[in-house]
């Protein structure tokens, strides 16, 4: 488990995350939506010093006061990924010994029907709350004022459906 990720790897968490964050800062904060991909090669360039910058309200071009959340969507969506492939993997394994136990039935000759594992995977109330929370939690800590943090938290959540 503790294997390197590989640039694929890496290009396509990095692709996932992008996407994620587009979809957050359409519901969270749509005017960014002009600026996203400049922010994001901003911010996968440099990812603390675009956070930073950010929290400072610092002034960007023309002397205009602005702090944007793209950033830390970006940020929040690299963290909820990693959160919510833990959640998923959970999933996975459970259902994995289910299905290796009605394998070894279906081997030892006992009857027993086994549904085929689900297409889609469908959070539960509790796994939502979770990853809100997580992803809540994750703001604070890049330094999103609470408010911030919640609505970034609320369109995670609105993104990932359900």
């Amino acid at each position: 488990m503790g294997e390197a990720r590989t640039d694929q790897q890496a290009d396509e968490s990095r692709e996932l995350s992008s996407q994620m964050a587009r979809l957050v800062i359409e519901r969270a904060a749509p005017d960014e939506l002009l600026t996203f991909d400049e922010v994001a090669e901003e911010y996968y360039a440099d990812p603390q010093s675009t956070l930073m910058l950010n929290k400072k309200d610092e002034a960007v071009g023309f002397g205009l006061e602005l702090a944007l959340l793209t950033p830390f969507a970006l940020a929040l969506a690299e963290f909820v990924i990693g959160f919510v492939g833990d959640l998923l993997r959970d999933v996975a394994k459970d259902q994995a010994k289910s299905a290796v136990s009605g394998a070894l039935k279906r081997v030892l000759r006992a009857r027993t029907a086994q549904a085929s594992p689900p297409d889609e995977v469908e959070l539960t109330k509790e796994q939502r709350t979770r990853i809100f929370m997580a992803a809540r939690e994750q703001a604070a800590r890049l330094g999103l004022d609470e408010d911030r943090a919640v609505l970034l938290g609320n369109a995670i959540i609105g993104v990932l459906g359900n």
